[in-house]
């Protein structure tokens, strides 16, 4: 990947939006699952998309040795992620609003 995900989807946009709005704390796979309303085979391969464009960081938890069930692993945006994300988010939200509002005017005007 060059500088990002080839392919913008909304999936993707979803997931992007849901860790900008985590505001540089980390998420796990299932709290994103969650939040997007994404299943996760879907989820998962956005995250490692956008881990090997280096939008995303991630690690592993420290689980104690009397901890239960499997180790999660954590996510966030690295600081140039965040800004394309961000990018990336305001220009299909300004792009998606005029498609909406498009067909509404047309016929109105000069």
């Amino acid at each position: 990947m060059a500088d990002g995900p080839v392919r913008i989807t909304q999936p993707l946009l979803d997931v992007l939006e849901v860790l900008l709005e985590a505001d540089g704390h980390e998420l796990h796979g299932w709290a994103i699952m969650k939040m997007t309303k994404r299943s996760g085979p879907t989820i998962y391969k956005i995250l490692e998309r956008l881990a090997a464009a280096k939008w995303l960081s991630w690690r592993w938890e420290e689980l104690s040795d009397d901890a239960s069930g499997p180790r999660r692993r954590f996510y966030k945006l690295t600081p140039h992620g965040s800004t394309r994300a961000r990018s990336l988010v305001a220009q299909r939200s300004s792009s998606s609003i005029g498609r909406k509002l498009r067909p509404a005017f047309d016929g109105f005007g000069a």
